[in-house]
């Protein structure tokens, strides 16, 4: 993976877990380039349908929140591609979870386009989210664990996947904050499952990553 230039740490908050239903509803992004310090932000994305309760409970992310102060999710998309450029993307089970929502974003918004309610094309799945671009902490952290790295000739993708499907050792625990604490980075002051506080975090993460030589 080459950081030379930066990369670009992405969390997002959705109405659920499947991608084909659920929809974003928050999209925050961290870029970290050499010799400055990372550039945090997030964007509320309205939808048509009521949030579920288990959402407003878990991230304190309301209806009137995302009507008031969200953005349609064509610009939302245009935001997080104008934000992000072509640096690598980092995120916390994003491989197989965030990179699913936004590809299935990426088809919604081609369809607008098609159809004429949005002007112009601002993400292209096969162009702005290949597989190589995806980084994900989740199984740099568990594989680090495991004592387990990438073999000769295995993408990350491939690494990804074969580490997340392996089984976890007893007591094992490896979401976004037991990885934080188990490396001794603080999330005493970030407000979890929001997209601004999770980038804030796992940029942490992924540099600590870097310094024990998981990546």
């Amino acid at each position: 993976m080459d950081l030379r230039n930066g990369y670009a740490v992405v969390d997002l908050e959705t109405t659920g877990l499947d991608c084909w239903d659920d929809l974003i509803i928050e999209i925050g992004v961290s870029v970290a380039k050499p010799g400055q310090n990372p550039d945090t932000d997030s964007v509320l994305v309205k939808i048509d349908r009521r949030l579920p309760d288990v959402i407003v409970r878990l991230t304190g992310i309301t209806d009137r929140d995302l009507a008031s102060r969200g953005m349609g999710i064509d610009e939302a998309l245009n935001w997080f591609v104008e934000r992000t450029a072509d640096l690598p993307l980092v995120g916390h089970n994003i491989v197989r979870f965030d990179r699913a929502f936004l590809l299935e974003a990426a088809r919604v918004h081609r369809r607008s386009v098609e159809e004429g309610r949005y002007p112009m094309r601002v993400i292209e799945e096969v162009d702005h989210l290949p597989a190589r671009r995806f980084i994900d902490t989740m199984a740099l952290f568990k594989g680090y664990k495991m004592g387990q790295y990438p073999t000769q000739g295995e993408s990350h993708t491939e690494y990804v996947q074969r580490i997340l499907d392996m089984r976890t050792p007893a007591g094992l625990r490896y979401s976004l904050q037991a990885a934080c604490q188990d490396l001794g980075i603080s999330t005493s002051r970030v407000r979890a499952h929001r997209a601004h506080g999770d980038v804030v975090q796992n940029q942490k993460l992924f540099e600590k990553l870097i310094e024990v030589g998981a990546v």
